[in-house]
């Protein structure tokens, strides 16, 4: 199972993918770059998957630093999984991983056209893989998050006061429920045919880019357990109120590629595997 994130979290996958052959260690190919035994000059054999930015290294050494502290020596080819560092007359990439050319690069080199295709083919798979519960339905409603029953009474003593709330946030959420009727289960399991989803309606520029359901919507949902921390979100707080606890836990799919076209659920299954 996917580990829990909390309510905001996002991850993304280091953007440069290639297949390299390593030149020389400790040394770069710009002057500028810090050499250290971790730096190394390597030739971009094949751009597995990256923006179209980035295609045009493909055949020219570039400068890396490596990840981790296994040995690495000229002549060693690896696929690198990078970020960007510095860029000048060349380029120099902080390696975030770095392994063994595996069977799965050659297929993946395969599957799309451009190393661009292949970078978002790949981020789809990641989410794919980060999801607890994948399905295919229709949105039947959208909701508020339930109410917290009321304090009961007894006799004519008042209620005990409510704790006290904290400021709504700039940032508020504005959680909704949105009730899906599944059709088909692709990963994870879920007991019944309904799952709920909670996602933020608000189009604060923290949660803008979020999924917002609509009833009627049907699409494949990359669903993720999320903790939210109930005081943290005031609507949240009647879903942990039952058991007392501080912290619950939730479907959410906040990434925008945790919704995909209903069409595309022939792919989403092939990516799943």
């Amino acid at each position: 199972m996917a580990r829990k994130k909390t309510a905001g979290e996002a991850e993304a996958p280091p953007p440069f993918v290639f297949q390299g052959t390593v030149k020389k260690v400790r040394a770069a190919t710009m002057k500028d770059v810090p050499v250290s035994d971790r730096t190394a000059i390597v030739h971009v054999d094949e751009v597995i998957s990256a923006p179209a930015s980035f295609t045009h290294h493909q055949g020219e050494d570039v400068t890396v630093e490596l990840a981790g502290r296994a040995k690495v020596s000229a002549g060693d080819q690896l696929v690198f999984h990078a970020d960007s560092w510095m860029f000048g007359n060349s380029v120099a990439l902080r390696a975030v991983s770095q392994e063994k050319p595996k069977p799965a690069h050659r297929a993946m080199v395969a599957a799309a056209a451009t190393p661009a295709e292949r970078r978002i083919k790949s981020q789809l798979q990641q989410h794919i893989g980060d999801a607890d519960l994948v399905v295919s339905g229709r949105v039947d409603a959208v909701e508020a998050p339930p109410e917290a029953p009321a304090p009961a009474r007894r006799g004519i003593e008042a209620a005990a006061p409510a704790p006290p709330s904290r400021p709504v946030s700039e940032h508020d959420p504005k959680w909704r429920q949105a009730v899906i009727t599944v059709d088909e289960t692709h990963k994870g399991q879920h007991a019944s045919r309904q799952v709920k989803v909670m996602f933020p309606s608000s189009t604060d520029v923290r949660w803008y880019r979020a999924p917002k359901f609509h009833a009627g919507q049907r699409a494949v949902f990359l669903l993720h357990k999320t903790t939210v921390k109930a005081d943290d979100h005031r609507e949240l707080r009647a879903l942990a109120a039952p058991a007392g606890a501080e912290d619950v836990d939730v479907y959410t799919a906040l990434h925008p590629e945790d919704v995909q076209p209903i069409t595309d659920q022939g792919a989403v299954k092939a990516l799943i595997g």
